[in-house]
């Protein structure tokens, strides 16, 4: 992985329906040698797909919130397949620390929101924030891969 691959990747999140011409023309190489590349992390397993960014606001869910959850019965697979089934969550994560699982939600209005802790809560103690604004969108950290060879 070098600093061509590391732009490259910087590029796709941006817009990875790109062609290799613009990513070609934002890395200062040609196209050919972007879609070789390019194909070479993909096949390496460090691109993993392609996917939209969607504004949830425009979709009707103007609040997005973070919750945090600690389980009443840790380590209980039921819980998450339950939470699985909440389709306001749009990301779970089992973390170490006092929270057991951090998620993110979108909902339509503080109603929705209300339903939705209560909902979470009867798996152990919750604890919500709103999302005001976003500094740093879904990014890779890619600043320290300078040795790695792919």
């Amino acid at each position: 992985m070098d600093k061509y691959d590391r732009m490259l990747l910087g590029a796709l999140l941006e817009n990875g329906r790109a062609s290799y011409a613009d990513l070609a023309r934002k890395v200062n190489l040609s196209a050919p040698a972007v879609a070789e590349r390019v194909a070479k992390l993909e096949a390496s397993g460090v691109i993993t797909g392609y996917s939209a960014k969607v504004d949830l606001a425009k979709l009707g869910l103007p609040i997005q919130c973070v919750i945090e959850l600690r389980l009443n019965q840790h380590g209980n697979p039921k819980v998450y397949d339950e939470l699985i089934r909440i389709p306001q969550l749009t990301e779970c994560h089992r973390v170490t620390g006092d929270p057991c699982v951090i998620m993110q939600a979108a909902v339509g209005s503080m109603i929705e929101l209300e339903e939705l802790i209560n909902r979470v809560a009867k798996f152990g103690f919750s604890k919500t924030s709103i999302v005001l604004s976003s500094a740093i969108e879904k990014r890779v950290p890619l600043g320290h891969i300078e040795g790695s060879n792919l």
